[in-house]
């Protein structure tokens, strides 16, 4: 049996040209290739509204979808305010609200957890470390009324002590990005983006 990748996206557009950013045509380019030689999942990142976009055409060719939900943003669908996106585009920033969340899990969409505000972990204190990963995982639990097993750390950002504290807040398993080995609180996403044509996405599989 084939292998699944997990692949990792963020913001969707035919026009917004973003580092984050990436358009639909693309998007399901990639996928389809990458799909003839493994098992595949798509999972975005932030949950951005305009990842809304390209699920229609990843759910016929039967891919399976991951929202990876920052809990302080989906109260209003605000947009993601991170230092690191400073002075981009609201509009283009602007997230999925509770109500959105909720239509897409009820379609077989799998909702994880990206922390609550998109902290950089390994940074915060022991305290703060259970809030962003304790509180998430019971927001996304009890607003949509469904478990919650999986995160994907905010920028891929891990250490030993970021992974217990996965584990202690009842995570079955944690995404970093390009990992290796077997550990389920290290697991392997592959990131890809507007510059990685559908064979370049290939050999980052591989890589």
């Amino acid at each position: 049996m084939r292998r699944t990748v997990v692949l990792c996206y963020h913001m969707v557009s035919a026009t917004y040209e973003h580092r984050l950013s990436i358009s639909p045509e693309l998007l399901v380019r990639q996928v389809r290739l990458l799909a003839r030689f493994r098992r595949v999942r798509a999972s975005f990142d932030d949950a951005f509204r305009t990842a809304e976009t390209v699920f229609p055409p990843l759910e016929r060719l039967g891919v399976p979808l991951q929202i990876f939900v920052c809990t302080a943003y989906a109260r209003d669908g605000a947009p993601l305010a991170i230092r690191e996106l400073a002075g981009d585009d609201p509009e283009q920033l602007a997230t999925m609200s509770w109500t959105a969340l909720r239509e897409h899990a009820e379609r077989g969409v799998e909702i994880g957890s990206h922390g609550v505000t998109h902290a950089h972990l390994p940074q915060l204190s022991d305290a703060e470390l259970r809030d962003e990963l304790g509180g998430s995982k019971a927001e996304i639990e009890d607003m949509l009324g469904r478990p919650c097993p999986e995160l994907a750390y905010p920028y891929g950002e891990h250490d030993e002590r970021v992974r217990a504290a996965a584990r202690a807040a009842g995570y079955e398993r944690a995404y970093g990005l390009r990992e290796r080995g077997h550990d389920a609180y290290a697991l392997r996403r592959v990131d890809l983006y507007r510059r990685h044509a559908p064979f370049g996405a290939l050999l980052r599989l591989y890589a």
